[in-house]
Order: structure tokens, then C-alpha cells, then sequence
């Protein structure tokens, strides 16, 4: 009879681990900053899973506070407090390339996953750009990664471009009070212009050449040729690929219900008994 009992216990963790693996994918998430030597900087790239209650920002709009954090400071955990409370079983993930953590040119980060596409079929990307007051940079519109059965829709390559690069309007656009450039104090800054819009010109003069944190001198060729064209800007790339599970043993669905039979024989035996 303890044997037979044992049978029962099995069953159920067995069947259950088997429903969770069908309905999760494992993605890899790679980020790699295209800007040339001296170029722009972005803190770590915070990514969100979620379904469509969650709306990160809109042109136009005042920034979220949790939005604004991120802009002026690179922190991602009011934006994450605002995705929880929109949609309660979102995920989230901050992708950091070490000491120091922000993804400098030509620095990649890989991130691997695992993502229950059935409840989080959209995909939210926000950073802040490095120098600057409060530029951002994020999609406007979520990505959709997953059809609503929860499978994934095939690789994702995302190229961010000067056109996903947003001012917050939340500060002044100065070298006062701006981030990761030497002697200022990010906590300082002027009043902003109140709502998101598209990162301007201003950017080029005032940071083009400034000293970084890191010793190096923001190019200006690289500044410049954002504004030329912002569309063929290329700043970020985002690659995003589903990792192929490891597959099951053959015997394994044959032995959930083997186990799930051994239960239901205890089951009758012991009413019967």
C-alpha cells in the first residue's frame, strides 16, 4: 500500500512539470551598442514581458514617474512598480554589461529567459542615454513576441535607431545637472518642457565633445550624423531567439501515464477496500 501511495504523489508533480514546459519558452535577448568609439552610451537595458494593460509611454504624454526615473537616472524599478500594477503576472529583466554597467560602444549582453508567452505576449524595451538629461530610448508601440496560444512568433531583430531616441521633458536639456559626464551632478537640473517628444538637435551641441565618465570624449561625428539622418542613426541592436528546449526522453510521456494509471489503481483499490 506505501508503495502504491507513492505512485499517487508522483503522478501529479510529474503532469504538472510536463503542462509548465509546454507553455514557456526560453529566449536569448542579445544587445549590442553599434554606436562607433566615443559614441553614445545607454544604462542597462531594462525588459519587460507583458500583455497589453501595459503601456511604458507615449509621444505626447507627460512621462510616467517611473518613466522619468529612468530617463534622468538609468533606474528601472518605478517603471517595473507601473508594469506590475498594470499587469500582475508581467516579467521583467535588467540587462547590465558589468563594472561599470552601462553598455558602452561596442559592448554586447546577453540575456537567456525564460518567458510564459500565453500571459506576457508583448515586449517593452526602455534605457537612458548616456550623456544626457532625461533622453530615453524605448519603443512607443510594444513588440508582440507570442500568438495568443502562447507560441513564439520567430526571431526578433530589433535595430534602434536615432527615431527611438525620446526626450522625457522632465529636465533641461544641459550640460548642467547631466549624466556621465565629468563634474556634474545628475541630481541637479532645470524644469523641462513637460511632455515626450522626439529627441532634438539640441543634443549635438550641447554634449558633442563633452568629457564622459569614463575619460573619453563624446564624438562629435557620431553626435552629428544622429541628427543627419536619424532613421540610419544606428545605436542599439536587440536580437531576440527562442533557445531550443532540451527534449524530452522518449519513455517520458509513456512514464506520466504509466504513473498517472498506478495512482488511479490506488485510488479504486483503496475505495473498494
Amino acid at each position: 500500500m506505501t508503495l502504491k501511495l507513492k505512485s499517487v504523489a508522483m503522478a501529479v508533480p510529474l503532469s504538472m512539470m510536463l503542462a509548465t514546459a509546454a507553455s514557456a519558452a526560453t529566449l536569448s535577448i542579445t544587445i549590442t551598442n553599434t554606436t562607433g568609439a566615443d559614441g553614445f552610451a545607454i544604462t542597462p537595458l531594462y525588459t519587460a514581458f507583458h500583455d497589453d494593460s501595459f503601456d511604458a509611454f507615449n509621444v505626447g504624454a507627460a512621462a510616467s514617474a517611473g518613466v522619468e526615473l529612468i530617463a534622468e537616472t538609468g533606474m528601472a524599478s518605478a517603471v517595473a512598480a507601473e508594469r506590475l500594477a498594470a499587469d500582475a503576472d508581467s516579467q521583467g529583466n535588467t540587462n547590465a554589461a558589468g563594472t561599470p554597467p552601462p553598455i558602452q560602444p561596442g559592448e554586447t549582453v546577453t540575456a537567456v529567459l525564460d518567458i510564459d508567452g500565453a500571459s506576457n505576449p508583448y515586449f517593452t524595451f526602455l534605457a537612458m542615454l548616456l550623456p544626457s538629461n532625461d533622453t530615453f530610448i524605448g519603443n512607443d508601440d510594444a513588440l508582440r513576441l507570442f500568438s495568443d496560444s502562447g507560441d513564439f512568433l520567430g526571431p526578433q531583430f530589433i535595430n534602434v535607431t536615432g527615431e527611438d531616441i525620446y526626450d522625457a521633458g522632465t529636465e533641461a536639456n544641459a550640460l548642467f545637472g547631466s549624466a556621465f559626464v565629468q563634474g556634474e551632478d545628475i541630481t541637479l537640473g532645470g524644469a523641462g518642457e513637460g511632455v515626450i517628444t522626439a529627441a532634438g538637435a539640441d543634443i549635438a551641441s550641447i554634449f558633442g565633445g563633452a568629457t564622459l565618465a569614463t575619460n573619453g570624449v563624446l564624438g562629435t561625428g557620431d553626435v552629428l550624423d544622429f541628427f543627419t539622418d536619424p532613421a540610419d542613426f544606428s545605436l542599439l541592436t536587440i536580437s531576440i531567439t527562442e533557445v531550443a528546449p532540451v527534449p524530452l526522453p522518449a519513455s517520458a510521456p509513456l512514464l506520466a501515464a504509466s504513473l498517472g494509471f498506478l495512482g488511479w489503481r490506488a485510488r479504486k483499490k483503496k475505495q473498494s477496500a
